[in-house]
């Protein structure tokens, strides 16, 4: 039974396979096929044949294939070179290899500072953009 290999709280979109919605993964999310919608997880690998038609949440990623909506991870973003990634990159910290095609906006996540002694006072304050009250 294959079952053993599979890891509780994991999602495996095999080649081939096309999945629609919104995906809550508690660990690890390997895509080799089709996803298309959200997908919120802890971990995810983008396999070379893997296209995400949608954004990605997770704390670490790496992309070998195709995301067309952007991500949002909020600690490590590994791009290998065969990867295409479209839309608003939100990363901790990112690593890019030669020949990865990156388009779109990346955005840097400021990571919690333990101490925000060397801030003034200014430099944290809300900005404008983000305020969405209408």
């Amino acid at each position: 039974m294959m079952a053993d290999n599979n890891p509780k709280g994991s999602l495996f979109v095999g080649e081939g396979v096309i999945v629609r919605g919104t995906f809550e993964v508690p660990e690890m999310a390997v895509v080799a096929g089709l996803v298309e919608g959200e997908l919120n997880t802890k971990e995810v690998l983008v396999d070379t044949s893997g296209i995400v038609n949608g954004r990605i949440n997770a704390e670490v990623v790496e992309v070998r294939g195709e995301v067309t909506q952007g991500l949002n991870v909020t600690n490590h973003l590994n791009v290998r070179s065969s990867a295409k990634i479209t839309g608003l990159t939100q990363y901790a910290e990112m690593s890019v290899e030669k020949g990865a095609k990156l388009s779109g906006e990346l955005r840097l996540i400021d990571a919690p500072v333990s101490s925000v002694s060397h801030h003034t006072e200014a430099d944290i304050q809300p900005k404008d953009e983000i305020s969405d009250t209408e």
